[in-house]
């Protein structure tokens, strides 16, 4: 019983120390966040609505481009150049930080520069004297409004201390319990719970985003977005987990049949022949009794 109250506190705080972990090193990190970012132009709806705010400010600045069929595909192909693009990220990342270090920024606007640029080129081999007036605006304004963002202290310190301290109790504490019964059965038992760590995060990023692209509307395809991009971060230590576990399974299954294989290999020294007639002894009436 002091095993298995050993175990299951071990594996609880392996459990913490590893959402922790991913917590530190995934959500938080700016460069998963600048891969979400990437990843979230990528979805139809917000180059959609990117790309509506873009060309109806195009059409303020400039009255000439209202009616012009060519703004329009232009704009979206501005989206996709890696200089709006980054320019996008760094906004994202920069919201990021905001919200982490309990800034005051409500409004945050792209780089306008970014997209003239952009748009310029995008512009210009079907439209010179349209690709010239753009060039010389003022930059463009896409903003993202950000008035009802929480506020937090950073918890990335919080997080990533909670994450080393969860891991070392959970190597103290499930060794403790193997040192008080460390038979075949407990040590497959240690491999199954392993492998059980992965179980959310393979559910959360593995299954869910392929169940939310067949959804409709905008928020289940920009979600799974999300999901696979930050997937592909905690994707390969869930892996880990279930291939250590399933490797401690089986080195407990075969270990203790090797050792039975090796044992009955042994040659045993042969036995003594049955004693015959002639040298069995007399059974007396002494020995009788």
């Amino acid at each position: 019983m002091g095993a298995r109250a050993l175990l299951v506190v071990g594996f609880l705080a392996a459990w913490i120390g590893y959402d922790a972990w991913l917590v530190s090193h995934v959500v938080l990190d700016p460069n998963s966040t600048r891969a979400a970012a990437h990843a979230l132009l990528e979805t139809p709806a917000v180059r959609r609505g990117l790309t509506d705010d873009l060309t109806r400010d195009l059409n303020r600045k400039l009255p000439a481009a209202a009616k012009n069929p060519r703004v329009r595909p232009a704009v979206a192909a501005a989206l996709r150049d890696p200089r709006v693009t980054n320019a996008f990220a760094d906004t994202v990342v920069h919201i990021q930080q905001t919200i982490l270090t309990d800034g005051d920024s409500a409004r945050f606007a792209v780089d306008g520069r970014a997209l003239n640029d952009a748009l310029h080129d995008a512009l210009a081999p079907g439209d010179p004297r349209l690709a010239a007036q753009v060039e010389r605006l003022p930059p463009l304004d896409v903003r993202v409004k950000a008035d009802n963002l929480p506020h937090l202290h950073d918890p990335r310190t919080t997080a990533a201390g909670v994450a080393l301290l969860g891991i070392i109790a959970a190597l103290l504490l499930i060794t403790a319990s193997l040192l008080l019964q460390h038979d075949r059965r407990s040590i497959a038992r240690v491999g199954r719970r392993t492998a059980y760590l992965a179980i959310t995060p393979l559910i959360v990023f593995a299954v869910l985003p392929r169940v939310l692209a067949h959804a409709s509307g905008d928020a289940p395809g920009i979600a799974a977005a999300l999901l696979r991009t930050y997937g592909n971060r905690v994707l390969p230590s869930a892996v880990g987990l279930v291939i250590a576990g399933l490797a401690i399974v089986a080195g407990a299954i075969v270990w203790p049949r090797a050792g039975r294989t090796e044992r009955a290999a042994t040659p045993t020294a042969a036995a003594p022949p049955p004693p015959t007639a002639a040298h069995q002894p007399e059974i007396t009436e002494k020995l009788y009794l």
